[in-house]
């Protein structure tokens, strides 16, 4: 912490939950700069308040009540500081901004500042959004630019002060009651939360509704509730929200901070949302006319006259937008594109550089992506040539809004088809597609126009990058700019193909770095319903298009990610051996053939049949990342661990291509290094090993198994400390993984913390995980609190596992013997013997619960295992096959006191049981055997030996000695004073007899 002169101390005010990972580099910026932290916790349940603890913050919790005002108001009753700053976890000050601040704060020149809040985001279309031009380098990082939002945010630490408002709280109010004078801070707020984190879109609509229903004409409230409702994509209610907001200002309300320019703007934002461009005109027009210097009504006013082709309108607009504000790149974009337009069109399609482009597009039912779609291209493309196969929404009307070419085609199940008819009504020289949920980045145009410009009337195409951001984060190359030829068209009936036709009309495809966003998959069940009826159709295809290898391609594709391994098989075979792929060389498909093959094989353990087809896919293409992956991967399960780190460090080397098959970068990044760290663990390269899976976690910090593995290697190189901590970071992260749960109880179990440990079993064996080892724990669980029955149940289920028959019949025996039964014993000691004959204690268990059952022939096999492990081969082989009772006894007493003096108390014990089953009369193996019950801290048992014996000696004063010391253990007051009676008696009979023989 700082320290400043009086009276201008400082304290930062937060508010967190579940902030960890921003938190920290706030509180980090603030170092040495504030001298106070006040962190108030509603209620997480990550790391958030170590890391405040760390950071030297004063922490306080908090009970959330769906009130910002109320956890914001906790923290400034904590502060102690002269002056307050509020911040949020996702906000930052610069390293410049911070000596700036205390130069304003020392300036006295006001009781409260306003502070504008740089938002960062990729998304241009947020209004007030303008592009990074630099100033701060070293916070605007990778962002595209920001938009601004202002409130006070520093002022001195006043008792009357406090925020007000369950949602956008500010403090404005009450610095205005209190009579403070407030300025204006030029030192911005830096804040990631709209990029690096999803925001809680619904969470802010709730509490925007709850505010606006207690306060129904606040202006500013039915605003933030637009707002709300717009980033939940919920438009209609934004717009009501909006005209109720517009209703009251025109009735002379007012709002801080409320523009009544920027409602009008943002209205205007909601009704293009919609689709309604005549709205959205009337209310740009209406901001223009609140607010005449506004660049950016005149911005979006010129945008919506360029859609409608008032091109003269939007130069004039965007001409005096730039006077107001010369250096907004988005206007000079604006601008440079309408004159472009305009030389369109006073030249003609002929002399245009590049020529003319068309999006063609199929849609059904897409009137919510539609419209994002379209306006993602305004500006670039010449003409829009939308095909509708069957809509009964507004897709059409959206369309039309647009100036689209409507075509209309009945649905056949065949994409290929349907394309093909919008190709027909395209006029311009150039032809790209997208999809209703594709949208294309700004900064992608210049891309467009200069492929257009390059490959002009020299027959080239262009890959781009598809950028799946939905539910499955992909990335591949798809062709998507092509020029508008004779011959050219869609083949396949589903994932439809270009290059084909392409090929055969000599024009040449190149791959390019334009990259086109895809947002439609979701959540998993979407991607599973598509997947499904994409196969139907395309099983459906090659009934009668058998030779078809493309599709049976992505057919087979598909059956592998189902899990329908033997019918992919079968597909990649065909693929490979039996259509004209190969004749063709169609590298990619064979490529992908032998590559998926070899997974198939690999995820059915036939790992030599995969190596095969890996290494025939990398003779083909030795440079794709998946391929030397998944080679990585085969060798790692066949345990040649240097081959697998060469090939992986190949994986590595390549990941960043792009290529046809549609591929997870991050997942792939993740898998190479998490394979890395495999095979250096398995070679005993701990450090490296542990390294390799801290690159991994980096590389995805929503994925567990990483932080799991690290635990892992942290509990062989003895870090205790480490290995929980990473497990228990792990189970934060992804409490239903079912392996951190298990090895979270682990831990647990060897600190004693039984209870804990038998959670977390229970919740491994209720899901739906492939383990035995959480049963066997359970059982040993069970065992101690002496639940013999819940045990035995638990021990037999693990043995229905193939790998968990040894250690759950060894077990299960043990548990049978000491409840004395003894056959079903034999029957669980027999089934781990078949397993494994070596294991000392499994051969002595045998032989004993042989015994137990009165069958001692069957006990002799057995026991020679034991002679062999405890003397030498030699005097096992020369034991006879049939044996006395008493010989077995005698053999088994003697291996029970060699098993004494190797320190194997247990197997010891397990000696001396069998021969007391054989001769239980024996008053030498019953003492022994009781012995070793209180060495192995089982009393009870001793107990039980000592009075077998009493009965068949009851004169015997050693047996009465012994059972004493026991009670005496036990603090079993009564029982050893009964022993005390009994030796007194003894004594008593032994001296009278003594006296009389005198």
């Amino acid at each position: 912490m700082r320290k400043m002169p009086e009276p201008n101390t400082l304290s930062l005010c937060i508010i967190a939950r579940d902030e960890a990972r921003f938190l920290e580099r706030c509180l980090e910026s603030a170092k040495d700069r504030v001298d106070q932290i006040v962190v108030v916790d509603t209620g997480s349940s990550d790391d958030t308040l170590d890391v405040a603890r760390k950071a030297g913050a004063i922490v306080a919790e908090f009970e959330w009540i769906d009130d910002f005002s109320a956890a914001r108001n906790c923290s400034l009753d904590i502060a102690t500081g002269d002056w307050i700053l509020v911040l949020d976890c996702d906000e930052v000050v610069s390293p410049s901004g911070w000596s700036r601040l205390h130069e304003v704060i020392a300036s006295q020149r006001a009781d409260a500042y306003r502070i504008t809040t740089r938002n960062y985001s990729q998304k241009s279309d947020r209004v007030g959004w303008q592009a990074n031009s630099g100033d701060y380098p070293e916070e605007e990082g990778a962002y595209a630019g920001w938009f601004p939002t202002t409130k006070v945010r520093l002022f001195r630490n006043h008792p009357d002060v406090r925020f007000e408002g369950v949602l956008h709280e500010l403090v404005e109010r009450r610095a205005e009651s209190a009579g403070w004078q407030v300025e204006d801070c030029s030192i911005p707020v830096h804040h990631y939360g709209y990029v690096a984190k999803d925001r809680q879109a619904s969470t802010y609509a709730k509490l925007a509704e709850q505010k606006a229903e207690t306060d129904p004409v606040d202006v500013m409230a039915n605003y933030e509730l637009a707002l709300a409702y717009r980033d939940c994509e919920r438009y209609e209610e934004a717009r009501q929200a909006m005209k109720a907001c517009i209703a009251l200002l025109e009735s002379g309300g007012t709002g801080a901070y409320l523009q009544p320019a920027l409602v009008h703007l943002v209205a205007g934002e909601i009704e293009g949302k919609l689709g309604d461009r005549q709205s959205e005109l009337a209310a740009y027009e209406r901001a223009l006319s609140v607010e005449p210097g506004s660049f950016q009504a005149m911005n979006n006013l010129g945008t919506a006259l360029m859609r409608r082709g008032d091109l003269d309108g939007a130069l004039d607009l965007y001409t005096r937008a730039n006077t107001i504000a010369p250096n907004t790149p988005t206007i000079q974009e604006n601008i440079r594109r309408v004159k472009r337009r305009m030389d369109d069109r006073e030249q003609g399609a002929d002399n245009l550089e590049g020529g003319r482009l068309t999006l063609c597009m199929i849609a059904k039912n897409e009137e919510e992506r539609l419209g994002r779609c379209l306006e993602s291209v305004q500006g670039l493309v010449d003409e829009i040539v939308v095909v509708d196969t069957g809509s009964d929404d507004r897709t059409v009307e959206i369309a039309e809004s647009y100036g689209a070419t409507l075509g209309y085609f009945p649905w056949k199940n065949n994409w290929s088809e349907a394309r093909n008819e919008s190709l027909k009504l395209a006029t311009g020289d150039w032809i790209m597609w997208l999809d209703p949920d594709d949208l294309l980045p700004p900064e992608m145009f210049c891309k467009i126009r200069e492929a257009m410009k390059r490959g002009l009337g020299k027959k080239k195409a262009y890959f781009w990058i598809l950028d799946d951001q939905g539910y499955e984060p992909v990335t591949c190359l798809q062709m998507r700019l092509f020029p508008n030829i004779e011959g050219v068209e869609f083949r396949q009936p589903i994932h439809e193909q270009l290059t084909p036709s392409l090929a055969e009309l000599g024009v040449t495809c190149e791959p390019t770095n334009i990259r086109v966003i895809h947002t439609g998959y979701t959540t998993p069940e979407v991607v599973r319903d598509k997947q499904e009826r994409y196969l139907a159709i395309m099983q459906e295809w090659l009934k009668t298009h058998p030779e078809d290898y493309i599709v049976r391609t992505h057919a087979a594709q598909t059956l592998y990610i189902h899990g329908r391994l033997d019918e992919a098989i079968s597909y990649y075979h065909q693929i490979i051996d039996d259509s004209a792929c190969v004749a063709d060389h169609n590298l990619i498909i064979e490529t992908m053939a032998r590559l998926f093959l070899g997974r198939c094989y690999m995820r059915q353990e036939e790992y030599e049949l995969a190596l095969d087809n890996l290494l025939k896919a990398r003779e083909l293409d030795d440079e794709y990342a998946l391929t030397n992956l998944t080679l990585g991967e085969c060798y790692t399960r066949m345990g040649r661990h240097d081959e697998a780190l060469e090939v992986l460090g190949l994986a590595k080397t390549h990941e960043g291509k792009v290529t046809f098959s549609a591929t997870d970068p991050i997942a792939t990044r993740f898998s190479i290094r998490y394979a890395i760290g495999e095979n250096l663990e398995a070679k005993g390269l701990l450090d490296q090993a542990l390294s390799a899976y801290k690159e991994a976690a980096a590389s995805d910090p929503n994925r567990s198994t990483a932080l799991g593995a690290m635990s892992t290697v942290y509990r062989k190189s003895g870090n205790r400390d480490e290995a929980t901590a990473c497990l228990d970071k792990a189970l934060e992260m992804d409490p239903d993984n079912l392996q951190h749960a298990f090895n979270r109880g682990t831990f647990y179990l060897e600190d004693g913390e039984e209870d804990k440990a038998r959670a977390l079993f229970e919740q491994v064996v209720e899901g739906d995980v492939d383990l035995y080892e959480p049963y066997l724990n359970l059982g040993y669980l069970a065992r101690r609190c002496g639940k013999a029955v819940v045990a035995e149940a638990y021990y037999r289920k693990a043995a229905t596992y193939e790998a968990g028959r040894f250690d759950a019949n060894c077990n299960l025996g043990h548990l049978l013997l000491a409840e004395a039964r003894y056959q079903d014993a034999y029957t669980a000691f027999t089934e781990a013997r078949a397993i494994r004959d070596e294991v000392l204690d499994v051969n002595l268990g045998q032989c004993v619960a042989a015994c137990g059952a009165d069958r001692i022939a069957e006990a002799v096999d057995p026991f020679k295992a034991v002679l062999a492990a405890l003397y030498n081969p030699q005097l096992a082989k020369s034991l006879p096959d049939e044996l006395t009772v008493k010989g077995m006894s005698q053999l088994l007493s003697e291996s029970g006191r060699m098993l004494i003096e190797k320190n194997l108390i247990a197997c010891s014990l397990l000696a001396f049981l069998g021969a007391y089953l054989l001769e239980p009369d024996s008053l030498q193996y019953g003492l022994q055997l009781a012995e070793l019950y209180r060495a192995a801290s089982e009393p009870w048992k001793a107990v039980q030996v000592y009075e077998e014996q009493i009965k068949a000696y009851p004169t015997e004063p050693e047996l009465f000695r012994k059972l004493r010391e026991v009670y005496v253990d036990l603090g079993a007051q009564e029982a050893v004073q009964l022993c005390d009676e009994h030796l007194a008696q003894l004594s008593g009979a032994r001296g009278a007899s003594v006296q009389q023989a005198c």
